[in-house]
């Protein structure tokens, strides 16, 4: 009977921790599409405990690569809907696992503390002195206690000085459409707002795929660059982007590196 118990218990602990999968991916919204337009479908038991603003933890087995995060932003009888919260080495593919990110808990406050306590925290703390032998004589190598106290009041703890907040990189695609190298006016307005956020300075990047740059790849470079210097950025560099599924709209890569 005590064995019975614990495989039922250990399948009951097993069942409960088997992640969601990753089915297809969703498009909506009119083309050119964005990665904002992108949901995935994420199927599994346990769907229907999930809710809009859930985040779930990308894992690809085999490949130790972070694979991001994303959120939920619809549900439904037995799947989910969502979209990238935070991206990781590669998109999303069919068969990764979509594991549940337990929400922060809230401790509850602690009760107050009675009143023998409360009066013990109020009394003033006293200051312990070194008492010499002969109280007209200290202690050899040790201060008057009124010398020691004196010279603790007199120099004040220095300031703590502030922790700058850590810096953030930043990589964003800008989407063409095919067979053009002309930036639509939405591509325009994420350029502006890329820079009045992320700021001027750094390491600007613009990042293709690891192949020779076509005709066609270097006209966007050059109208992407064009823009970002009208923009007010000085120094932007080509580096090259990690391998992505290709899509219906070619992207290039806008990266930003505080360092």
């Amino acid at each position: 009977m005590k064995h019975f118990l614990s495989f039922m218990l250990m399948t009951a602990v097993l069942q409960a921790s088997a992640p969601l999968a990753v089915v297809n991916a969703v498009r909506e919204g009119q083309p050119p599409y964005e990665d904002s337009d992108r949901l995935y479908r994420v199927e599994g038991e346990g769907c229907d405990q999930l809710r809009p603003g859930r985040v779930l933890l990308l894992v690809r087995p085999r490949d130790p690569r972070p694979m991001g995060q994303l959120e939920v932003v619809k549900t439904g009888p037995g799947f989910a809907l969502a979209r990238i919260r935070k991206p990781g080495a590669t998109y999303p593919l069919k068969g990764d696992e979509a594991i549940p990110r337990e929400p922060l808990r809230i401790l509850p406050s602690l009760p107050s503390p009675g009143l023998p306590l409360l009066a013990a925290l109020s009394q003033p703390a006293t200051l312990a002195l070194p008492v010499p032998r002969d109280p007209l004589r200290p202690l050899p190598g040790l201060p008057s206690p009124g010398r020691a106290l004196s010279l603790a009041v007199s120099q004040p703890a220095a300031p703590a000085l502030p922790v700058p907040p850590p810096a953030v990189a930043h990589r964003e695609p800008i989407f063409f459409l095919p067979e053009q190298a002309i930036l639509t006016p939405a591509a325009r307005s994420k350029l502006k707002a890329w820079v009045a956020a992320w700021g001027r300075a750094g390491r600007w990047v613009l990042a293709l795929p690891p192949a020779e740059p076509s005709q066609l790849d270097q006209a966007r470079i050059t109208a992407l660059r064009e823009e970002l210097n009208r923009l007010g950025v000085a120094k932007i560099e080509l580096g090259s982007a990690a391998s992505a599924p290709p899509g219906k709209y070619p992207a290039v890569y806008v990266e930003l590196d505080p360092c």
